[in-house]
């Protein structure tokens, strides 16, 4: 074989060596719909309390210890509460809108969404962010972390935060529940990420309750996720410029 003809074959290597090599965390976006505009006149509010049936198991104290670092930075014990319940509601469980826009597409924000390591904790441990949209993991702790995601249909991503004030940004192209992003420097740091095509979602605040704004009408299924409890599913009408309010009870696990 000629050099003449050596050289295109070896720039075509070289392209597919850097593929390879490219951050797997910064996956494109899946192919979007057309972004649908929402009117405002007709738009309506969707109020989601969630609700959780018997007492909370009791939290357990997390132990840092191992890490002097870590364990200075809280003088009282840090408890983990994965089933964090409130006068019978239940905290950090993510409420959104499953499916019933049929060909609607939505544009994702531009604005990141920040997840930030504090304390030898993930801040807030439990968000969500629409597919192509920025999440940001910052880093404000003296202690070098790493962020390490496993999801299940998304590419995963792992990479180091060593320096204070680091941050650093992945987006996620397909639509996901309760991604576990984890540090496996300090085992007991766990965070979840949900992904949706859509951004109706939130997450309830310490009384239960999320409220999804300028919701096009429309019959849907409406969902709730919890890291401990699973999955709930309601179907919900929502009249134009109409108001509606949806109850969800978790059981205590069996």
């Amino acid at each position: 074989m000629t050099t003449r003809c050596l050289a295109p074959l070896a720039a075509a290597l070289l392209a597919v060596s850097l593929a390879a090599c490219s951050d797997s965390g910064s996956a494109p976006a899946a192919a979007e719909k057309n972004a649908t505009p929402v009117d405002a006149a007709t738009a309506g509010t969707i109020t989601v309390a969630v609700g959780y049936s018997g007492a909370a198991p009791a939290p357990k104290a997390i132990n840092m210890a191992g890490v002097p670092a870590c364990a200075a930075l809280h003088p009282e014990p840090v408890l983990a509460t994965p089933i964090a319940v409130l006068d019978g509601r239940l905290a950090n469980a993510v409420v959104y809108i499953q499916s019933g826009f049929g060909e609607r597409g939505f544009a994702p924000p531009t604005e990141p969404v920040v997840v930030d390591q504090k304390g030898c904790l993930y801040n807030p441990r439990v968000t969500a962010v629409m597919i192509g949209q920025p999440l940001q993991f910052l880093n404000s702790d003296a202690e070098g972390h790493n962020v390490h995601g496993k999801p299940t249909t998304n590419d995963g991503w792992n990479f180091s935060m060593n320096r204070p004030g680091s941050n650093r940004a992945v987006t996620l192209a397909t639509a996901e529940l309760g991604i576990p992003v984890g540090c496996d420097i300090h085992p007991w740091m766990r965070a979840y990420i949900s992904v949706f095509d859509n951004p109706y979602f939130a997450v309830t605040a310490a009384d239960g309750a999320a409220i999804l704004r300028n919701v096009p009408p429309g019959t849907y299924v409406l969902g709730v996720w919890h890291e401990t409890l699973g999955i709930l599913v309601k179907p919900v009408t929502l009249p134009p410029s109409g108001s509606v309010t949806v109850d969800f009870q978790y059981q205590p696990p069996s």
